[in-house]
């Protein structure tokens, strides 16, 4: 996805001067006033002004008073909870949390100081009364939020109105929900998962694990906007993120558990020429060779194809030989050559899978499952080296898996 530069940066600890401004208009203007501890209008009396709909003492006062108070808010002569800048709204709004809502509060910043301003300021603007102002002075015309954040967009709208300006259009969208992963915080602190675990459908989760900003773009372009929730299932994200990564990712060979193979009666060397795509023979070949010893070569394939096996059945070893299996034990075929052609293979239904030479690589690959996360141990082809860390590739028959150390793979998905 393209990456855009950033113009301008605003960090709201530098705009403080900005909001005690608009604060103080307001109150000249009539539509805020403060609760303070030393007056007929404390914390707690807006506290019942809120739940009875009836004003508190302040609320009415000259401006002058108010103004005033605040002042004393920003000397410093009132504590943490002991006064409040309030904004009126309208006290018999259905929902509570509107009514008259708090827009400046004090914070004890010897306790609790502020990261990058430290205790240079204790009076603190909250969340709806800064993002309103930011909103109109960088020339907001359209917001896009989520649908929790539709009883904001009411709040904000009575700073619009006490200061005449034009409220931007907002637009309020539902949750996207991937069926069979969860964002459970509870179930996910108790388990000690962070936010950007590979078992997780959040941005830094799905980044990590290998899912492209374009499947994730592709199917929010296609739920589209709206104010409900949407579910899709993992399937989905995972079928848009596969049509992007296939024609990217290289094939490999590699088998999960794998098991011993001897091939015997082998007089000559073997070799595999194998595409990096199949469909891009362009990207280049590789050729893995095998050299007899004592007339035998000896391979490793998955357990899952060793099951499989039973005396006298022919499997094709991908681009290699054809072979029949003479004698199975514990954890060990042995074979011996049925043919060489992939059409010899075809005529008896023999299926092609992959195998590993003796010097393969041995890898770990971490598969998510709801969440847990299962490890797969196996043997890669030795060409899995040239394959770069954070690089998806294709472990063929297995699925899409991504770099992220020297063994260690993660699974995409299939």
């Amino acid at each position: 996805m393209a990456r855009y530069q950033v113009d301008e940066e605003y960090v709201q600890s530098d705009r403080m001067g900005i909001y005690y401004d608009i604060a103080k208009k307001i109150i000249e203007r009539g539509g805020a006033y403060v609760a303070a501890k030393d007056t007929e209008c404390t914390p707690d009396d807006w506290k019942r002004s809120k739940a009875t709909g009836k004003p508190c003492r302040n609320r009415d006062a000259d401006p002058s008073i108010n103004l005033e108070l605040f002042d004393r808010m920003l000397e410093g002569r009132y504590g943490e909870g002991e006064a409040i800048m309030v904004i009126k709204t309208d006290l018999q709004h259905p929902d509570p949390s509107v009514r008259d809502w708090v827009a400046m509060r004090i914070i004890d910043t010897t306790k609790y100081p502020h990261p990058r301003v430290g205790s240079k300021y204790i009076v603190w603007p909250t969340y709806n009364f800064s993002v309103s102002v930011d909103d109109h002075l960088m020339g907001i015309t359209h917001i896009l939020r989520a649908q929790e954040h539709s009883v904001n967009t009411v709040k904000q709208s009575f700073i619009f109105k006490h200061m005449g300006w034009e409220q931007p259009e907002a637009i309020h969208f539902g949750r996207l929900k991937i069926v069979g992963m969860t964002l459970s915080k509870t179930k996910l602190k108790s388990l000690g998962i962070k936010w950007d675990d590979i078992r997780l459908p959040t941005l830094a989760g799905l980044r990590n694990r290998g899912i492209q900003p374009e499947a994730i773009w592709n199917v929010i372009l296609q739920v589209g906007v709206k104010p409900t929730d949407a579910t899709i299932s993992s399937a989905n994200l995972f079928a848009e993120n596969r049509k992007i990564i296939e024609p990217r990712a290289n094939r490999y060979m590699a088998v999960i558990d794998p098991v011993k193979v001897i091939i015997e009666g082998i007089t000559e060397e073997l070799t595999a020429k194998l595409p990096m795509h199949p469909s891009y023979p362009e990207r280049g070949f590789r050729t893995i060779t095998l050299k007899p010893v004592d007339d035998k070569v000896m391979v490793f394939i998955g357990r899952s194809d060793y099951d499989k096996a039973g005396v006298g059945s022919v499997i094709r070893l991908m681009e290699l030989i054809n072979i029949e299996v003479a004698s199975k034990g514990e954890g060990q075929l042995i074979a011996r050559v049925h043919s060489r052609d992939l059409e010899s293979a075809r005529r008896v239904n023999a299926p092609i899978i992959q195998w590993v030479p003796p010097n393969g690589l041995p890898i770990r690959v971490l598969r998510p499952e709801d969440l847990k996360l299962i490890e797969d141990a196996g043997l890669a082809e030795p060409a899995v080296e040239q394959v770069a860390n954070g690089e998806v590739v294709q472990f063929m028959r297995y699925g899409f898996v991504k770099r992220v150390g020297h063994d260690r793979f993660i699974y995409v998905h299939d």
